[in-house]
């Protein structure tokens, strides 16, 4: 049998690739040639997009001296640098950036993050953040009065060389506004601090970072990732390490964290760096690989972290490590440093990529790319895939550029020689393969100050049963951000039958039967432009409970409908606001609430203790 199995999926993946390759498109996309970086760890890249046209924008940092570039997407995947002519003309070295909506106006704003490795004592301050926010014209202003500032943190007296480890968004506290993480890398045995601002609503933020327990222990600490891995409301810390234990905070819900790593087996002690989220084997919760450097130390194979999510099986908040697992081997791959979960062909299991290398006294690796099969394999197609470059390279992202339903994917660039180019654009050509599978983007939005929904899971159905999820991220790779939209491969299903969104303020949205093969907009309170009324006043209580769950609402209610975290049907009760939920056992439910006329539908999360 095990013969058998093998056999079917090397045919599988002759069959399923179509001759899909990716193409380096950088010299036909309008990116200037710029110098890069020459040291050890580059910059990042940004997506997203910035001014609302439907077609995905990004951001690339450069060296002291020269203006960073914004590339703005002109509607069919060619691109112009707008950087200047918009306003942001900041010549500081960028190491990473990242979009969010900080005062909550509804427009993308920008920060910009950057150091001082190399430069001598006359720079004091060696970390420096710089806001721009975006006007209503579309063009930005710096922001020099938001309270961002690190004091004296990563001042020369304090922090011998600390380099940019990673930045994040996410709202820590439930209150609607996002916050923002920036970590730091310092040599080995030395390490820096990370930092954590509590937005407060008013255009400034507050540093948190001590009061919340994040700013102990110094550390070298590369891509941080905000989501709420226990499901109890309040979004968690993952946090990748150089030289020593990863970090796993979990959020206390009063502004607080805690480290767990090590109770929950997250806390792998090599060199991670870069950093990827993505359900791989559609099981219902969110599994995590780092990248590292493949060698043999000390007598241990350090190699690359694939982290299996034990939730949805357990019920309980634990990871198992796989990479060098039979059929998995994602673990030895390099030098490696971004990294993204995408769906390569479209097929409904995301496929996995890296980017390689470092120039110095190590031999040239390339950047790869493994085919999920159906969950249970993941196979090498770099070579026949042609994504096997050996550049030295940062980040690297997954994005539709040109709309044509596949996934092309950005790579940012250090020093290689005399080629000056700060990202290069690899362009899948799978839409154009016969039988090339369908797809579906979601782009979810909010009313309020989180307008883009960073935080929120997509979930879709189709094909009666089959299902995938996304998270909505500001911050992941390495020095790097996708867009805030979610794009699923669909194979052959023209229809999906539900998508699902649990927002980030805990309530749910669900839409059903939308076609394949298109963009979709969903918003928390106007379901794709139809527009069917909601239930305005509803109080459940107590949440958590133990036993009754009690409705308050002006409404006749028909019926109640309580759902697990996989969206089984558990418990149905009918015309009774005080609902018996003691035979549930403890998790994470949805409570659905129909009227009596049909009309009115809402969903609303609950735990049961």
């Amino acid at each position: 049998m095990k013969r058998f199995i093998v056999f079917f999926y090397v045919v599988f993946v002759c069959v399923n690739l179509n001759g899909q390759q990716f193409t380096d498109v950088t010299s036909t996309k309008g990116i200037e040639s710029v110098i890069t970086m020459p040291d050890l760890f580059g910059s990042g890249v940004s997506i997203a997009d910035f001014d609302k046209d439907g077609d995905l924008d990004f951001f690339v940092g450069t060296e002291f001296g020269l203006t960073n570039q914004l590339y703005q997407n002109n509607g069919s995947g060619t691109f112009q640098n707008v950087a200047s002519t918009l306003g942001i003309t900041s010549t500081y070295r960028n190491r990473a950036s990242l979009w969010f909506d900080y005062n909550g106006d509804g427009l993308l704003d920008l920060a910009l993050l950057g150091d001082c490795l190399g430069i001598d004592s006359s720079c004091t301050n060696r970390v420096e953040l710089f806001l721009y926010q975006q006007t209503s014209s579309g063009s930005f202003i710096e922001i020099t009065d938001s309270d961002l500032d690190f004091g004296d943190r990563y001042n020369i007296l304090n922090v011998a060389d600390p380099v940019v480890g990673g930045i994040a968004a996410g709202d820590i506290n439930n209150d609607g506004w996002l916050d923002l993480l920036i970590t730091t890398w310092g040599r080995m045995f030395e390490g820096a601090k990370m930092s954590l601002f509590l937005n407060d609503g008013d255009g400034t933020f507050s540093d948190i970072t001590v009061s919340s327990n994040l700013g102990e222990n110094a550390r070298s600490r590369y891509q941080p990732l905000f989501h709420d891995f226990n499901d109890d409301g309040n979004i968690d810390i993952y946090i990748n390490i150089d030289f020593t234990e990863n970090e796993f905070w979990l959020n206390n819900g009063d502004n607080t964290f805690q480290e767990i790593g090590a109770s929950i087996s997250a806390n792998n002690a090599f060199n991670e760096m870069g950093m990827a989220v993505g359900d791989y084997d559609n099981d219902g919760d969110f599994d995590l690989y780092s990248t590292n450097i493949s060698r043999v130390e000390d007598g241990v194979l350090r190699h690359n972290i694939f982290l299996k999510n034990n939730w949805v099986e357990t019920n309980t908040l634990g990871f198992t490590e796989i990479s060098n697992n039979t059929g998995i081997s994602v673990g030895n791959s390099g030098w490696d440093w971004g990294t993204t979960f995408f769906d390569a062909n479209n097929d409904g299991f995301v496929d996995l990529a890296t980017t390689n290398g470092w120039g110095q006294n190590w031999s040239a690796d390339q950047s790869r790319l493994w085919l999920n099969l159906d969950g249970i394999l993941f196979n090498d197609i770099s070579a026949s895939a042609n994504f096997d470059d050996t550049w030295d390279a940062t980040t690297l992202l997954a994005f539709d550029m040109d709309r044509d339903g596949d996934l092309d994917l950005l790579q940012s660039m250090k020093e290689n020689g005399n080629e000056n180019n700060l990202v290069r654009l690899y362009q899948s050509n799978y839409s154009t393969t016969i039988n090339s599978n369908n797809y579906l983007v979601v782009k979810p939005r909010m009313n309020g100050n989180n307008h883009f929904a960073i935080g929120a899971v997509v979930k879709i159905t189709y094909d009666s049963g089959t299902t995938g999820m996304r998270l909505i991220t500001a911050g992941t790779s390495f020095y790097g951000q996708e867009p805030a939209e979610a794009f699923f491969g669909l194979a052959d299903n023209l229809i999906v039958d539900e998508v699902r969104i649990e927002w980030p303020d805990n309530t749910v949205t669900v839409v059903d039967d939308i076609a394949a093969n298109q963009v979709v907009t969903i918003t928390n309170d106007n379901v794709l432009s139809q527009e069917e009324p909601i239930i305005e006043k509803v109080l459940i209580y107590p949440n958590p409970t133990k036993d009754i769950l009690n409705i308050e609402t002006n409404f006749e209610l028909k019926e109640v409908e309580i759902f697990n975290v996989l969206g089984q049907k558990v418990l149905m009760d009918f015309n009774n606001k005080k609902v018996n939920v003691s035979s549930l056992i403890s998790g994470t439910y949805f409570l659905k609430i129909n009227d009596t006329s049909d009309s009115v539908t809402q969903t609303i999360r609950f735990i049961k203790r």
